[in-house]
Formats: C-alpha cells, structure tokens, sequence
C-alpha cells in the first residue's frame, strides 16, 4: 500500500512538470531550412518500433510545400534505443524538415503526445497541429488536405462519426454532415485548446488512457464544433491495437460524461 502510494505520488509530481514542457527531447534537424509556414504533425509511439522508418517516408512524402515538423512522444522506454538509431540513419528529400522524440518516464498514454502542443504554445506557437497514431497510413495529399480544412473553431477529423443513444449506437459521418464524435487519429485541430492546463488535469485518473473521448468533451464545453475530413486513412498492425481492451471502459466512461 504505502508502495503503491508512493508512485502514485511521483506519477502526479511528473505531469504537473510535464505541463511546463519541462522534459528532455532528442532533435533530428534535416535538409533545408524552416519556412515559417511548415505543419506540426504529433505522434505517440508504442510498441511498433519496425513502423517508424515507414512512418517517416509517408510525412517526407508529403506534397506540403511549407514542410513538415515531427514531435513524437515513446511511451515505450525499452524501445527508445531503436527509434534512436531509425531517426539517426533517416536521410529525407521531401518534406520533412526535423523530428523531435521523447522517452517518456512512463507509459502516459496517447494524451502524451498533447504535452508537445502545450510546450509549443507556451513556446509561442499559434498554429493548428495534426495528429497521427503509429499505426496510420497516409497518402501523400493528407497534410494538403488537412491544412484546406482547417477551421480554428473545429476539430476536424478523418475517424468521425455521428452518435446515438450509446457510444457504441454510432454511424460513420458524412463530409458536411452531423458529428458527434472526432478521432485523433487523423485530425487537425488548433494548438491553442492545450494551453488550457484543465485539459490535462480535468480527466479523471481512471478514463486518463482514453484522450481521444476526453478530447471531444472538452472541446465542445469549450465552443469547438466537430468535423470530418475528407481524406482516406488505412490502419495497419490491427493486432497491437489496444481498442479491444477498452470497449467497456469506453461505455463507462460515455456514461460518466453524459450524465
């Protein structure tokens, strides 16, 4: 007992530092230099150390002609070592400009990776952010698109759907149609909701690994309207998706927020 309420207790110590993007980052800076109008792509990172490589290619490929900057989160501290040496052979010729990496203290989860765009903003950023998940396929016109749709009002998503009577009671939305629900997984959105430090702290500790609902709450509380873009994602590696371990917790946590 007294064990476990020790970590607990070095668990909060941590992401109330994380919240003055106060941690150790490693920077990878490539080929030419910033234009000033490039987009800021964010990524959590866990368990797919062999994706990375692909990863990168699909972000140099990118017909953005501003450029792209990469802030990934590794949850995966065993794993870090790999990234490392993937990002120090990387060598692109496209639209990757620069990649910046964290080993987490621990596995914080997906929210993470928002951690970044708070220290950006605080940093002086005011620019909208794309989200990513390690395990996403892009075409190269992604950012393109994503970059026309923005609205700084809105979170606009690829993985959108309109919601019923339950979390589950969902149909996938329409482009210009109702949404109830935005993934963050392909979706851009402004960087200035994480100034909010309320985002971080607001979650209850028990739904703290399901950001993406989180995310959703808390935008529509705050104004933000709910869009789906119009661009296609394919999903790869479905094995080590952690979806099928919180279908229930999901449930749950739909309830709490309606209620």
């Amino acid at each position: 007992m007294i064990i476990h309420q020790a970590k607990a207790r070095t668990k909060r110590l941590i992401k109330s530092q994380l919240l003055y993007g106060r941690f150790p980052r490693r920077v990878y800076r490539f080929g030419r230099k910033r234009s000033g109008d490039e987009l800021v792509v964010v990524m959590c990172l866990w368990n797919r150390p062999e994706r990375l490589a692909k990863i990168l290619d699909l972000l140099d490929s990118q017909n953005l002609s501003g450029g792209v900057r990469l802030y990934l989160w590794n949850n995966n501290r065993a794993e870090h070592t790999e990234y490392l040496a993937t990002l120090a052979r990387y060598q692109p010729t496209g639209a990757l400009l620069s990649v910046e990496i964290v080993k987490s203290p621990y596995n914080l989860g997906a929210i993470a990776r928002f951690y970044w765009v708070r220290r950006l903003v605080l940093g002086g950023y005011a620019g909208p952010i794309v989200v990513l998940d390690d395990d996403q396929d892009i075409t190269p016109e992604f950012l393109s698109i994503a970059s026309a749709n923005y609205r700084p009002d809105t979170l606009t998503a690829w993985w959108a759907f309109s919601v019923g009577q339950g979390y589950w009671d969902r149909q996938p939305a329409l482009v210009g149609g109702r949404v109830d629900y935005a993934g963050t997984g392909g979706m851009i959105c402004n960087s200035e909701i994480f100034r909010d430090r309320s985002f971080f702290t607001g979650v209850p500790e028990r739904f703290w690994m399901l950001d993406d609902m989180w995310l959703n709450h808390f935008a529509k509380i705050h104004g933000y309207k709910l869009a789906k873009l119009p661009v296609e994602i394919e999903f790869v590696m479905h094995e080590t998706n952690q979806f099928h371990t919180q279908i229930y917790l999901k449930e749950e946590f739909y309830e709490y927020l309606s209620s």
